[in-house]
């Protein structure tokens, strides 16, 4: 019985998180799909005419905000553009890959590691260790990670109705035949990784660092803090310059990195030399409708997306930073900023 007991105790246990997790999700992602849509815009100038005839780009968009593309200029916006054309399910794409992330990750993490998830949109929980060996946890679950975050961004900004419960159709449209035959290949996507990585060091090795010299009892976070009895021996004037420095520095730093991210997550890789057309005639089939998958949108698209507009793909993420100033303007670099504050004050504290 004593086993038999445990067992059913374990079955109730990971229904009870499972149904939880669904719950949370439900909430949560909305909110992630709108976060991703608003930084993955794509709003290049306008252009006008030089005295020489030649195009030229209108700094920040003009006078009058000329922009290409559906100009959205907050989360608040954005939801709304987003409930007009694809409706409530429009806000549950993405829904899927980050259930099945979650659930996985999380039963991981408990009972091999004994910590709190990370989640593939960028949040850290890391068990109390030393500096490197945070390091190397979190760089190990962003590695993991990293295929369920492309995934999640490319359901997120398409404008098909994905089938929940067909994943080999939905990865038909996610992915190229390319990146079909060789999954690995994600890792490889231009710049996407050494910008996730630098994420990593910054939260958990630059910031940390910061955090020991300004306020060494906040070296735990307040939990330790509060367990090893120091919380009270925390000076008010160097914690506020602890937590004015992850305000600043998280949005300096952390919020290009996570725009940056994002658009390349969504960027697809081909095979060298190959045109789209020779490349992948499954996915050309899939979105002009002939698999049984329809557009979600009434007339038009939610986003404008880069790689439908006929520019060259990033290369890096030196060039990504720079097509996006050049492109778009520095201040794309810091769309839904303040959430990256937050979360790196939060996290500063955790």
């Amino acid at each position: 019985m004593g086993i038999i007991g445990s067992l059913l105790s374990g079955i109730v246990s990971l229904a009870i998180f499972c149904a939880s997790a669904t719950v949370v999700l439900a909430i949560v992602v909305p909110f992630i799909g709108i976060v991703v849509r608003f930084r993955v815009n794509y709003n290049p100038r306008a252009l006008s005419l030089g005295p020489g005839g030649d195009a030229i780009g209108i700094p920040d968009g003009g006078e009058d905000g000329r922009v290409v593309g559906p100009r959205v200029t907050s989360l608040l916006g954005m939801f709304l553009r987003v409930r007009r054309i694809e409706g409530w399910r429009g806000l549950y794409k993405g829904y899927m890959p980050l259930l099945l992330y979650t659930m996985g990750n999380t039963l991981f993490s408990l009972v091999w590691i004994g910590s709190s998830p990370h989640s593939p949109k960028g949040g850290y929980s890391i068990p109390r260790s030393s500096m490197f060996q945070s390091l190397v946890y979190a760089l190990f679950m962003s590695f993991i990670a990293l295929p369920f975050g492309i995934l999640t961004n490319r359901a997120i900004t398409t404008p098909h109705k994905l089938p929940m419960f067909a994943p080999r159709v939905s990865l038909k449209l996610l992915l190229t035949a390319y990146e079909r035959r060789r999954p690995w290949i994600l890792y490889f996507t231009p710049g996407l990784l050494i910008a996730q990585a630098l994420h990593v060091v910054f939260v958990t090795v630059i910031f940390r660092i910061v955090r020991v010299l300004l306020v060494p009892a906040l070296a735990y976070g307040l939990d330790g803090a509060e367990e090893d009895g120091t919380l009270n021996k925390i000076s008010t004037v160097k914690l506020s310059f602890f937590i004015l420095f992850q305000a600043l520095a998280g949005t300096a730093i952390l919020c290009p990195l996570e725009v940056v991210s994002e658009r390349l997550s969504i960027q697809r890789n081909y095979t060298p030399g190959a045109e789209f057309e020779e490349e992948d005639a499954e996915l050309a089939a899939a979105q002009a409708g002939e698999t049984g998958v329809e557009y979600i949108g009434q007339g038009e698209d939610v986003l404008n997306l880069r790689s439908a507009s006929g520019e060259e793909p990033y290369k890096g993420l030196r060039h990504t930073l720079n097509r996006i100033m050049e492109e778009e303007g520095v201040t794309t670099l810091f769309r839904a900023w303040w959430l990256t504050m937050l979360g790196a004050v939060l996290s500063g504290l955790a």
